[in-house]
């Protein structure tokens, strides 16, 4: 396939969240944005509107996630993919603004261009063999129902990108000590207990004052309500947990694993309780839930990456610098799809689809904490 991007198994080492967030916003790439910014909304309020069938844009929503995972295939190889960036080069100072305007304008279609033929002929072939008219069109009836399907497998996906990029990132920070401790898991359990009691008072009070109605639960007095479901969540997990974090505890670097892990979890798990709360208390505030919503998968797409890539893959690179976007665009067309899906099954009640999926992924973060602390035991043999 040509040259493969540069990245070794050095460079892998060497990768930070930091160092994906800018090779996201990079500016030879950084247009592509806009077909997901633009498409999927579009995609949305036509399917909502019935001006597509669901089919049709179950069929769209595909086509473009397949498009973009194959433009990230083509980002691997250096000669395709100066097709897929802009060249940046210093501006001419001779040229006027709307000279520069324009020249930008053009080079944007141009690479964006490349994706949207890929899923345009993708579609066409989809809507010929699987549409309402197509060959086998009982398979399109389907699909979605499968695309909306998969919201539960992009929550239960947040949770575990999380865990797993959580735990190298505790992996490459506490350093092997396998010297023998004397730390009591009953006082480990009570500071994380306080310490995740605290944050998420401080967060339920403010979400509840600011996006609330002032009354009743939905208002500062629904407070204790968060607060207490997570502390008993989070004590049952801790107490079924306390086998595997006993094992790890018996040694000094497992004392902080046990503290740092917990915390970080049971945090990130009652930020999702809260969310399951408030859509079920408040009056929908669209804008702060799609803001939420959005910000949760760049999240979790960014999350996934780091965690594959900084794994490595031998033989196997699909994540490079310069094509991380594209794989984070294929993404972000999946998940738009189905909540799409659900929406139009639901009729448009986003709320309930968003609570449904932070309700998974609260629940799959406290079933990986028992396993999670067995795999720190393990890994640090």
């Amino acid at each position: 396939m040509g040259d493969i991007g540069t990245t070794n198994n050095s460079d892998l080492e060497k990768i930070t969240l930091i160092s994906i967030l800018k090779d996201l916003l990079a500016k030879e790439r950084r247009s592509h944005i806009l077909t997901i910014v633009i498409l999927a909304p579009t995609l949305y309020t036509l399917s909502q509107g019935n001006l597509i069938t669901a089919t049709q844009s179950s069929i769209a929503f595909i086509s473009f996630m397949i498009g973009y995972g194959l433009t990230a295939l083509m980002g691997l190889n250096e000669n395709t993919r100066k097709y897929l960036e802009k060249n940046i080069t210093k501006s001419d100072e001779k040229k006027s603004i709307r000279n520069m305007a324009f020249e930008k304008f053009i080079s944007t279609i141009k690479i964006i261009s490349i994706p949207l033929i890929i899923s345009g002929v993708i579609f066409l072939l989809l809507s010929a063999i699987i549409g309402e008219k197509g060959l086998i069109s009982e398979i399109g009836t389907v699909l979605p129902v499968i695309l909306a399907s998969l919201f539960i497998f992009w929550s239960f996906s947040q949770a575990l990108s999380y865990k797993n990029s959580v735990g190298l990132w505790i992996d490459e920070k506490i350093k092997i000590n396998k010297d023998i401790s004397t730390a009591e898991i009953k006082k480990n359990s009570i500071i994380q207990m306080i310490i995740v009691g605290i944050t998420i008072t401080i967060l339920s009070s403010i979400m509840l004052s600011l996006l609330g109605d002032g009354e009743g639960l939905n208002s500062t007095y629904g407070v204790p309500v968060v607060v207490i479901i997570t502390l008993m969540s989070q004590g049952l997990i801790l107490w079924y947990s306390k086998d595997s974090r006993q094992e790890l505890i018996k040694r000094k670097d497992g004392v902080k694993i046990d503290m740092f892990w917990g915390i970080a979890l049971h945090i990130f798990a009652s930020w999702h309780l809260l969310s399951v709360y408030r859509r079920f208390v408040s009056e929908e505030v669209l804008s702060f839930n799609l803001f939420e919503e959005v910000v949760l998968m760049i999240f979790t797409v960014v999350m996934s990456i780091w965690n594959i890539s900084s794994r490595g893959m031998p033989n196997y690179k699909l994540f490079i610098p310069e094509n991380v976007l594209f794989w984070g665009i294929a993404f972000g067309f999946g998940y738009a799809g189905s909540v799409t899906m659900l929406a139009v099954g639901l009729e448009g009640d986003i709320s309930s689809i968003f609570a449904i999926g932070h309700l998974v992924t609260w629940i799959a973060l406290l079933s990986m904490h028992k396993q999670s602390c067995k795999d720190f035991v393990t890994s640090r043999l």
